[in-house]
């Protein structure tokens, strides 16, 4: 039998919890399934993850660094702002259309998370996480098209991440494709806006009313 390598196992055995929260949900994961499905007895998985949620907040962990990984890959190469914003915004979408299983357990994932004391750090280094690395792709990209920004990068990476966790929450439950790419049209339309400096970043003084 080949030998596997410490990384290599924990690795497929994060894998597999995956492919089993994504299909079945928390509740119904348990360590005998992902241990079956990682084709591991429970002992070494324990070894490996001391108990169900420590490997829970493992699978959350590397969610995010596949995710950051999925916008920096995306990186758009459009000499205009403009186009810039869309192409990566839309690059991003296409991975959720392509398998809404996986927000599904990401969004469960970091509510359970958020439900304990120890682990609510997670949620809130997540959403840190993917903070920073839009903000880096909008700085990047504004370099790239030689175009200032008219708002703060961390202020349009938040509007966005925003927005597309709205959107996201709505195609899970929804599953509307068309309702899904009009509403993606219309978040790059406002987030150019704000980019571009035609549409003003509101501030804690201003009222919607």
């Amino acid at each position: 039998m080949a030998h596997v390598g410490i990384d290599e196992r924990r690795g497929a055995i994060l894998a597999a919890a995956v492919r089993v929260l994504a299909r079945e949900g928390i509740a119904a994961a348990t360590t005998r399934k992902i241990a079956a499905e990682a084709d591991v007895n429970q002992a070494m998985l324990g070894y490996y993850f001391g108990s169900k949620d420590e490997l829970l907040f493992a699978v959350l962990s590397e969610m995010m660094r596949q995710t950051q990984m999925v916008v920096l890959a995306n990186r758009s190469t459009d000499t205009t702002l403009r186009g810039m914003i869309a192409e990566s915004i839309t690059a991003f979408w296409a991975t959720v259309e392509r398998d809404p299983t996986i927000q599904i357990m990401q969004l469960e994932l970091t509510l359970y998370a958020l439900r304990q004391p120890e682990s609510a750090w997670l949620a809130q280094q997540q959403y840190a996480g993917y903070e920073a690395v839009i903000a880096q792709m909008f700085q990047e990209g504004c370099a790239q098209t030689g175009t200032p920004c008219a708002v703060p990068y961390d202020a349009l990476a938040r509007f966005v991440m925003a927005g597309l966790d709205g959107m996201i929450l709505q195609f899970v439950s929804d599953h509307d494709v068309g309702c899904a790419r009009r509403a993606l049209a219309q978040l790059i339309a406002a987030v150019t806006a704000l980019a571009e400096g035609t549409a003003p970043l509101a501030t804690m003084g201003d009222s919607a009313v």
